[in-house]
């Protein structure tokens, strides 16, 4: 971390601090607010401000499912002497006696002073992503473009919350980063709004309204989507739309761009002819023709083309959009080509979610086949999400379930369509007929640490 936070730091900007047993001139590598994996890349014994935060009622903000009082882990932590304190008065004196510590007034608004002081420091550019599918790889994307003419930096969760975020900006933010990217995604309705309000985007990015969250507090319909995902735009000073989607594009402001593949006057226009697909950048008046793409499904050239956008719109050339698209990659390992029996397999080992299943089979593959192994719905209501489900089997030419008690149940009881059991023995039968083959495997890195699992599977 560049930007070390000291001791000096803490007493210049934070009202009332006040420090116990500690040295004037201490500075520390790790501000452990919300644990993230990048702090175990660190050696043991690296010097780190634990904040001993706490959470009495997640369930008003919807942040997180369970209570959580950090000064629980005091007695075991007390023996680290690379550890130095943060706590308000909710942690007694008598609970940190013979501790090295920074006493606060409110370790919340401690936290929230420290990560403005980081990024009023820096002053980066915000660029943020938002949509009911396709966030994570159209964030990666955008980065992975922009990275060609700027040093990025690029936030990663699964669920952003406010102390995850805080916790990335503060360790990970870098004197030299011009620009960051990041998806804001939400559980409750009002979780974007709270995101941009931390950290507001200048560039806003809203990719699609899918029906992902509807039956949680406050998302009812795909309006309530569109509502909750709006705030976005409006924090931000020129957005990016999908203007072939009505409740998106009812959104577009006077500066506002748009992308489609549907109105070829569009500032974005991507259009495929079976083998090329070319992008139009109207914005900038040229043509990109891509002779490979990572994917071929029509979510992947939305990507594209907000991609090409927000690149345009930055001033990278068209010959470093056409570079960097053409050789994406995406980073995560949710969703990734892997090689079985000699045959190219895309891997969807994420959430079961209708909107994603049907992006999948929204594809310009001559033939298609969804192979299931299991279903892992996570928190979602699978119950307003059967229609679409049943829509995105169809778009599949073919549908394997894996014969199982488990997933016997599950379309028993949604009433799932278009779709066929088969034993494991029969399972990839003759898979070599589709030109596109997804395999998904509901949640697998919950359960498993990496593709050892589903190579067993495939080669049993």
């Amino acid at each position: 971390m560049d930007m070390r936070i000291n001791l000096k730091i803490l007493a210049r900007i934070l009202p009332n601090v006040e420090f116990y047993n500690l040295g004037k001139d201490e500075d520390f590598e790790i501000c452990n607010i919300a644990h993230l994996n990048s702090f175990d890349t660190f050696p043991s014994g690296t010097k780190t401000l634990y904040f001993l935060i706490y959470e009495d009622k997640p369930e008003i903000l919807g942040w997180y499912n369970k209570p959580f009082d950090r000064s629980q882990n005091l007695e075991r932590l007390k023996k680290m002497n690379n550890l130095v304190f943060v706590a308000d008065y909710r942690v007694s004196d008598e609970q940190l006696l013979n501790c090295r510590y920074v006493r606060v007034g409110d370790i919340y608004q401690a936290i929230k002073i420290i990560r403005e002081y980081v990024i009023s420091s820096v002053n980066p550019k915000v660029v943020g992503v938002t949509g009911s599918v396709g966030k994570t790889t159209a964030t990666s994307l955008i980065e992975s473009v922009l990275s060609r003419k700027f040093h990025c930096g690029r936030i990663y969760s699964k669920r952003l919350t406010p102390l995850t975020l805080s916790s990335w900006l503060i360790n990970f933010l870098e004197p030299n980063h011009q620009i960051l990217t990041l998806e804001y995604s939400m559980y409750r309705k009002d979780h974007i709004g709270l995101l941009a309000q931390m950290l507001k985007p200048n560039i806003a990015v809203f990719l699609n309204i899918e029906r992902v969250h509807l039956g949680v507090d406050g998302i009812n319909t795909l309006c309530d989507i569109q509502e909750a995902k709006s705030v976005l735009i409006d924090k931000s000073e020129i957005g990016i739309l999908n203007a072939d989607n009505p409740l998106i594009l009812d959104l577009k402001r006077k500066n506002d761009l748009i992308f489609s593949r549907k109105d070829p006057k569009a500032d974005a226009f991507i259009r495929s002819d079976g083998d090329v697909v070319y992008l139009n950048l109207n914005y900038v008046n040229q043509i990109i023709p891509f002779n490979s793409l990572y994917i071929k499904t029509r979510l992947f050239y939305y990507q594209v083309a907000a991609t090409g956008l927000v690149s345009s719109l930055l001033g990278i050339p068209t010959s470093d959009i056409y570079e960097t698209i053409t050789n994406f990659v995406p980073a995560e390992n949710r969703i990734k080509w892997i090689k079985a029996f000699g045959e190219d397999i895309l891997f969807d080992g994420d959430v079961t979610i209708s909107g994603r299943l049907f992006a999948l089979a929204n594809n310009d593959y001559k033939t298609s086949l969804l192979l299931i192994h299991s279903f892992d719905f996570g928190e979602e209501n699978v119950s307003l999400q059967v229609d679409d489900f049943n829509q995105a089997f169809s778009f599949f030419n073919e549908v394997r379930i894996l014969d199982t008690n488990e997933n016997r149940d599950i379309v028993s009881k949604y009433s799932f369509k278009n779709i066929f059991f088969f034993t494991k023995s029969k399972f990839l039968k003759n898979i070599s007929n589709y030109q596109f083959k997804v395999f998904h495997f509901g949640t697998y890195y919950r359960k498993h640490k990496d593709l050892q699992y589903l190579f067993n599977f495939l080669s049993a």
